[in-house]
């Protein structure tokens, strides 16, 4: 086998980007734009375009609006009726950042419902909660017989919004199965 003939991996920046399409793309309301790479190497861009205000300000706010991988910068922009929306700079309460996922995500088909519940003593935490669902992709995963990325819905959602907003934590979940609600309750 040549140098040539060696299976190639998908560069990071494509990977993220799809993370991006086949998460917050799951939504009728939402488009995700195709990337674009800066001259110079001076990184990427990812645009989302989304038809509602409300949703576009809470989606900008949850996102992380740089993801650096590596050396390589990748920039998040949300866009409402053709202006660059900017994410809110106030401070929220937990519940206020329930309201922003609910808003942000409230159509999306892999969102359930966000909560914020203690995470330890005096910590509390947001959870959004997605479908019991995997996302998948073509990524040339060499561990892949078909060369798929796949991964658990909620952990590609982890990828994508920020870590923590105002010092609270997000903590992306995955729904309950019913069945193991009910052996829980026994």
């Amino acid at each position: 086998m040549t140098q040539t003939d060696l299976p190639q991996l998908s560069p990071p920046q494509i990977t993220y980007f799809n993370e991006v399409k086949h998460s917050l793309g799951n939504d009728p309301n939402v488009t995700v734009l195709n990337l674009i790479e800066f001259p110079q190497g001076a990184g990427y861009l990812i645009s989302i375009i989304v038809d509602n205000r409300k949703k576009a300000r809470a989606l900008a706010t949850i996102l992380d609006q740089q993801k650096e991988i590596g050396n390589i910068v990748i920039n998040l922009i949300v866009i409402y009726d053709k202006t660059i929306v900017r994410p809110h700079s106030r401070s929220f309460t937990a519940e206020g950042i329930v309201d922003l996922f609910e808003d942000a995500l409230g159509t999306n088909r892999f969102f359930k419902f966000a909560e914020a519940k203690p995470f330890s003593p005096g910590v509390t935490s947001v959870y959004p909660v997605f479908t019991k669902s995997v996302i998948q992709f073509f990524n040339d995963d060499i561990s892949d017989i078909y060369g798929n990325f796949n991964e658990v819905t909620a952990f590609v959602f982890r990828d994508v919004v920020r870590e923590e907003i105002n010092g609270i934590l997000i903590n992306p979940s995955t729904e309950m199965d019913p069945s193991t609600e009910d052996q829980e309750s026994k």
